[in-house]
């Protein structure tokens, strides 16, 4: 396609850097698309162990569906924008020029499905916190970042539609800072609050292992890769800049996995607990005493006890029964 369009320098650093003007959007693209079925997964997991709805779970389910929802919509227009730039408007320089000109809506829709996901997750495990901990000191500030957070990628998001390249940075650095207090705050709060209840028993150590490790695992990664996205807008410069996406892609699916992750495992752990309850009922109701024994139903109204008592005699006892005393005989059955 020819044009006759004569390329600013912006477009033309455009078109002849396309492997970092354009392949990190590809590459987030995919990952995304990856992590899309591992969601997916989680999900079907979910509905297939859930429990009844009532409680909180009925609020659970909903959450689920809402969480799988814009992270399918975020999977779309991930899809959508490197369908646009790599197949529609391949090699057209007037696409490249309008890209760095005019905002894109779906770079737009991007940016904000992804600061929705993350306050979403985020308000449920600080809302997790708050039930476990009571605890409204640090609470208060974790919900001032996810509002924060949120205000801030909606800030950004206009200052790109205004074109106001330098409110878009500030925004966005302050969102980074505001995801990244938050992850950290949870994370650390979490685990000293679970480390306070350990009493010593060994039943409660077991479950507070249990725990801490779920929040290792489902916590940890979303916080280590928003520090991560936070550096990497502040050290990369020029052309290497977008390669941060590849992190802010991969973030907006490891929210929704941290999330159904930690259901998961809750449903597992509520399940093993019933198995477990179910199987020793189960016991108790079979088991008999070894040193009691129940007549037969034909005996007319007499239950039989049998018992056997070992009785370790001193010197003193033995010189008592041989000078003509004794103790009475307790292996008779007695009846009741």
């Amino acid at each position: 396609m020819s044009s006759n369009i004569t390329l600013s320098p912006a477009s033309r650093i455009f078109v002849d850097g396309r492997t970092t003007t354009l392949g990190p959007w590809v590459l987030g693209g995919f990952i995304d698309s990856v992590l899309m079925g591992v969601v997916f997964c989680q999900v079907y997991n979910y509905f297939s162990h859930r429990r009844a709805d009532y409680g909180l779970n009925r609020y659970y389910t909903y959450l689920v569906l809402f969480v799988t929802l814009l992270s399918v919509l975020k999977t779309s227009q991930s899809i959508a924008v490197v369908w646009v730039q790599n197949v529609l408007d391949f090699a057209n320089p007037d696409v490249a020029k309008n890209l760095l000109i005019k905002p894109n809506d779906r770079i737009i829709l991007c940016r904000l499905t992804t600061g929705i996901i993350g306050s979403v997750v985020q308000s449920f495990f600080a809302l997790r916190y708050y039930k476990l901990s009571r605890n409204w000191v640090m609470t208060i500030p974790i919900s001032i970042a996810i509002i924060l957070g949120l205000a801030s990628i909606s800030m950004s998001v206009y200052s790109i539609t205004m074109q106001d390249a330098k409110a878009k940075v500030m925004w966005l650095l302050i969102h980074f800072v505001s995801v990244f207090i938050c992850d950290f705050l949870i994370t650390t709060c979490t685990c000293y609050t679970l480390r306070q209840r350990s009493t010593g028993l060994t039943s409660t150590s077991s479950l507070i292992n249990r725990l801490l490790r779920m929040v290792f695992e489902s916590a940890v990664p979303p916080a280590f890769i928003a520090t991560l996205d936070l550096i990497l807008t502040q050290t990369l410069i020029g052309p290497t800049l977008l390669w941060h996406l590849l992190l802010n892609y991969t973030l907006s699916k490891l929210y929704p996995i941290s999330l159904l992750y930690t259901l998961n495992s809750i449903n597992e752990y509520r399940n093993d607990s019933s198995s477990r309850s179910h199987d020793a009922y189960a016991t108790n109701r079979v088991t008999r005493r070894g040193d009691v024994e129940l007549a037969p139903h034909s005996a007319d109204g007499h239950i039989f006890i049998q018992t056997q008592v070992t009785t370790h005699v001193s010197p003193k006892i033995t010189l008592k029964s041989d000078s003509g005393h004794s103790s009475p005989d307790h292996s008779k059955p007695h009846p009741f």
